[in-house]
């Protein structure tokens, strides 16, 4: 989609930032970026940075196991680390951790909301970096502070990438409706601009897989995912 290469680019600039805040103050650094129900963003950011953990919403995180990863990563010659989690990252292995307890932000919803039942109801950005830290703190000698990129990932002008996919979309929806092509989407199939018909994109969520090719570039480059 358009939109997906601006959001990564910005979200490695902050993620290249907050690795030369980690360095300098010495400490671990959490950064929550989008993807509530897929990590592409969390997984192709976290290698282009060489981030030393990164969390997925495809696979619950063990929270032990990564603490441990964590300190075979810290040394007294590198007393920093980075971890990249997706905004709709789940954890396992929380015990201790002190849950949040309702506000009057869940007395102001409509009764037909459906969103889960606590105070990130509303606001639930960095709900995902505030409890991984908070539960990391709690295994780790090290101090770890967090950072939510949030929805100013949307913000700021499109990457050239971006601008010349979407005036390709453009352009291939008007083809598309000079050839009578209805019911059909314009999709990026590289290397063409191609149309998929709608029914097929219906419902369905494009989800990371284990064996995917970028989880086996991150575990080869030593990055922690879970799996």
């Amino acid at each position: 989609a358009f939109g997906f290469n601006t959001a990564l680019s910005f979200s490695i600039e902050m993620l290249d930032r907050a690795r030369n805040a980690a360095i300098s103050a010495k400490k671990i650094g959490v950064v929550e970026v989008l993807g509530s129900q897929a990590g592409w963003l969390a997984l192709q950011s976290s290698i282009s940075v060489l981030a030393d953990a990164v969390v997925l919403p495809e696979f619950p995180c063990d929270v032990k196991a990564l603490a441990q990863h964590l300190k075979s990563k810290i040394t007294s010659d590198r007393p920093h680390a980075l971890v990249v989690v997706a905004e709709g990252s789940s954890f396992t292995n929380l015990h201790g951790v002190t849950k949040d307890t309702l506000s009057d932000l869940k007395k102001a919803l409509s009764p037909l909301a459906t969103e889960e039942n606590s105070e990130f109801t509303i606001n639930k950005s960095g709900k995902a970096a505030k409890t991984l830290s908070h539960a990391l703190q709690q295994l780790l000698a090290d101090e770890v502070y967090q950072l939510v990129l949030g929805p100013w990932t949307r913000g700021g002008d499109a990457t050239a990438v971006d601008r010349q996919l979407g005036l390709a979309y453009g352009a291939a929806t008007v083809n598309a409706l000079e050839q009578n092509k209805f019911g059909t989407m314009a999709a990026f199939v590289p290397p063409n601009i191609d149309f998929v018909p709608l029914i097929n994109t219906l419902n369905k969520k494009r989800t990371i897989q284990s064996d995917n090719e970028f989880m086996r570039v991150a575990h080869a480059l030593g990055i922690y995912t879970g799996i």
